[in-house]
């Protein structure tokens, strides 16, 4: 009987350690994406033909973010609008550092010259990563396109939006406005006045065709 317990208690102790050692090597391999992690430090070009290294980031501001999209993918592009247009939008005092990581493969010259028009004509300020061999986008389990992903200024992950929709996408301007203690901006008052004087000149008209009448 007595040796009967001690095999059932070594199962047991077997199966535990089983299951701990199972749950460590899961959250050693999927740390990447996980908040409170580091993110794994990289070095890719860009559109320009410099370098971006990940680490020269380091304590520089309070959130930096990784948008993973491509040029063929149309939610990206939708979502690389809504972002420069949330930007434009609200004061944040470069408390911020936006860069976007394109996946485009087989990327060619013309390609480029491409992208530098779109980015022109829609007015994007933000800086372009070349990962057209998906090196990061493996290191980063970039599955879904687009993918945000928040860092602090110690490079740790503090949040991960994968395949933003307009759900997702509010939430993560919810929380950008609150980390960077955001505002949105005030429309100056040279064009409030302007707005104002547009909006009562059909009142003006509608009193003078009925005086006429």
């Amino acid at each position: 009987m007595t040796c009967f317990k001690n095999k059932k208690r070594y199962y047991f102790i077997m199966i535990l350690t089983t299951i701990f050692l199972i749950s460590f090597c899961s959250i050693g391999f999927s740390s990447t994406l996980k908040t409170g992690f580091p993110a794994p430090t990289f070095s890719l070009k860009t559109i320009e033909g410099d370098y971006f290294n990940l680490k020269d980031q380091r304590e520089k501001q309070k959130l930096l973010i990784l948008y993973f999209y491509s040029q063929d993918n149309y939610d990206s592009l939708t979502g690389v609008k809504k972002l420069v247009e949330y930007f434009e939008n609200y004061i944040i005092q470069e408390k911020y550092e936006v860069f976007f990581v394109n996946t485009q493969e087989k990327l060619q010259e013309k390609d480029i010259e491409l992208m530098k028009v779109y980015l022109s004509d829609n007015k994007i300020p933000f800086p372009i990563i070349l990962d057209s061999q998906k090196k990061v986008s493996e290191l980063y389990n970039i599955d879904t396109l687009p993918t945000a992903i928040f860092l602090d200024n110690n490079l740790v992950v503090k949040r991960v939006y994968p395949g933003i929709i307009s759900n997702q996408q509010t939430l993560m301007f919810q929380y950008m406005s609150y980390f960077l203690a955001s505002e949105k901006k005030e429309i100056p008052k040279k064009e409030k006045k302007e707005k104002e004087e547009v909006v009562e000149e059909p009142d003006v008209c509608t009193c003078i065709k009925k005086s006429s009448f």
